[in-house]
């Protein structure tokens, strides 16, 4: 009986050594693309007339993170910060004036809510 406990607990620490982004301790750093804003795929255009083509959104291992926004009219808005994981949520403070918000990793895709804005990315 042991025996079988030691073979099942060895097969329990195998499968788990491949940590995903929805355990505790797995790593959530990666590049993600926004696929969908307030529930619309994109293009995304905002009540002002501005059109959001694409959203990349990349976590760095060493708790940075960098948002690179790109618009139809060839402009581009790129936010710099730092973020923390505690078990899948996400808790983002940028560089600039701008405030905190959150977000939540779920298997590859990346939720947050920011100014009122419900962003779906996707794990590249």
């Amino acid at each position: 009986m042991r025996r079988i406990a030691l073979v099942a607990l060895a097969v329990l620490m195998v499968g788990c050594s491949s940590l995903d982004a929805t355990s505790p301790f797995g790593s959530v750093d990666g590049t993600y693309s926004l696929t969908r804003l307030n529930g619309q795929t994109l293009p995304y255009t905002f009540s002002n007339g501005l059109t959001l083509l694409s959203d990349d959104l990349t976590l760095y291992r060493d708790g940075t993170y960098m948002d690179i926004s790109r618009y139809s009219t060839g402009n581009s808005r790129t936010e710099q910060g730092y973020y923390t994981n505690n078990g899948g949520s996400l808790y983002f403070q940028p560089n600039s004036s701008g405030a905190a918000y959150q977000g939540s990793v779920s298997g590859t895709v990346l939720t947050e809510i920011v100014s009122g804005y419900t962003q779906t990315f996707e794990r590249r």
